[in-house]
């Protein structure tokens, strides 16, 4: 009997060593839920390999409110470790005889998860959080609008202004990278400014109630400042009752803000200044803004009209002096597009189709014309013995804006517009050639 007992114990004791192949899992022992007992070292590699493959299909999605942004597992370059393989293969294999018996009856018995250690590029992994940063880390933008072919607009999410906690990011990001799975992050964010036009609002903007285009040509410094006040003003949301100014949307007309040196009208003659050509947007922007029925509650003509609108028509505008501004007074929020191609720039007034206006009429009910003078000067300075400034007719003019809506409101105003005569100008340079009168 005791033999017997004794033989039992040696075959218990022995067991663990005897099924086991010295090049093989032991058994008990799973990967990634799968059992892997008896698996060689090809197999585990090969095995290994199948995973990566599987685990550059995954994403991390990264949200926060209606912010939903998508990272590639392959983009981060993440893979499991070749020591995944060591890893399965030293269970059971590691210590004294005692601790391996052990360890071997416990995974026969209980089983036993060999740890699969997911890894990534650090540097890639930088890049996305930088990135993501730099996405969010600018003024908040509202959405923005798809036209389509049946006339209907849809809007995109506006993207808001996020001040994100770089450290906390990593931290939430690596903890599910480390699982070698795709999972759902939330974006930590000290500093927020969402955009001030709601997804429900956006919705509402479905229909254009007023568009205008103007063209434009020559000098490529007033091409630039025309395409960056119009993308300044684009995307600009109006809640009812609100007011927009132009001079504080499209900011300082300064090189810092992007501006650049071109040809502005002052007196009346054309001269080298800081952001010419913006007037040309803030002279589009109105007879948009007109168009949809809009209340306009500042305007200032030129000094002199200009060739891009009909007379009447044009809005100048000077930083820190005269601005241009109109206020929705409509039912619905109103939004501004404008789209920018080279020699045209168009403005669009987008909003509710219930405050589309069934009618409009601009017309002119007033024009004058001031005549000029020629005057005579002598400059002995100047190199030619005559030189003349052409002047050119002043005008007096008054415009008529008329809008009605299908449910009865009506609105009516008058732009008034003085242009300045401006005399010809004839100098010479010696006093005895000036003729007398």
């Amino acid at each position: 009997m005791a033999g017997v007992v004794l033989l039992a114990a040696v075959l218990l004791g022995a067991a663990p060593f005897v099924w086991v192949r010295g090049d093989a899992v032991i058994p008990g022992v799973s990967v990634q839920g799968i059992p892997a007992g008896g698996w060689s070292k090809t197999k585990l590699a090969d095995f290994l390999k199948e995973q990566d493959q599987t685990v550059e299909k995954e994403k991390l999605e990264l949200v926060r409110d209606s912010v939903h942004e998508e990272w590639s597992y392959k983009d981060l370059g993440v893979h499991y470790s070749e020591n995944s393989v060591g890893e399965a293969m030293h269970i059971g294999r590691e210590g004294s005889l005692l601790r391996q018996w052990k360890d071997r009856w416990q995974s026969l018995l209980f089983g036993r998860t060999a740890p699969m250690e997911a890894q990534w590029d650090d540097q890639a992994l930088d890049r996305k959080i930088k990135g993501l940063q730099s996405t969010y880390g600018k003024p908040a933008q509202n959405a923005l609008p798809t036209f389509h072919n049946d006339g209907s607009i849809t809007f995109s999410h506006g993207r808001p202004y996020m001040k994100i906690g770089e450290e906390e990011l990593r931290k939430t990001v690596t903890e599910t990278l480390e699982t070698g799975r795709g999972g759902q992050v939330e974006i930590p964010v000290a500093e927020e400014k969402k955009p001030n036009m709601s997804d429900q609002e956006a919705g509402e903007v479905n229909s254009i109630l007023g568009k205008y285009t103007t063209h434009f040509g020559g000098d490529s410094n007033r091409s630039s400042n025309i395409s960056l006040a119009a993308e300044k003003i684009s995307g600009t949301y109006l809640k009812p009752g609100s007011e927009f100014s132009y001079n504080q949307t499209t900011g300082s007309r300064s090189a810092a803000n992007g501006y650049k040196e071109a040809p502005v009208i002052i007196n009346g003659k054309l001269e080298p200044g800081s952001g010419g050509g913006v007037c040309q947007v803030s002279s589009t922007l109105f007879n948009a803004v007109i168009l949809a029925g809009l209340e306009v509650t500042q305007r200032t003509c030129h000094y002199s009209p200009v060739s891009y609108v009909p007379l009447g028509r044009d809005a100048t505008v000077a930083e820190g002096v005269i601005d241009f501004r109109f206020r929705n007074h409509l039912k619905h929020g109103i939004y501004i597009y404008t789209e920018y191609a080279p020699g045209t720039v168009t403005v669009f007034i987008l909003g509710n189709r219930d405050d589309k206006p069934s009618y409009v009429d601009i017309s002119k009910t007033k024009e004058e014309t001031l005549p000029f003078k020629t005057v005579s000067r002598v400059d002995p300075a100047q190199k030619e013995d005559k030189k003349t400034e052409e002047g050119h007719e002043g005008k007096n003019v008054t415009v008529k804006q008329s809008v009605k809506w299908a449910d009865g409101r009506v609105y009516h105003d008058l732009f008034e517009s003085d242009y300045e005569a401006v005399d010809t100008v004839i100098t010479y340079k010696n006093k005895e050639d000036v003729p007398q009168d």
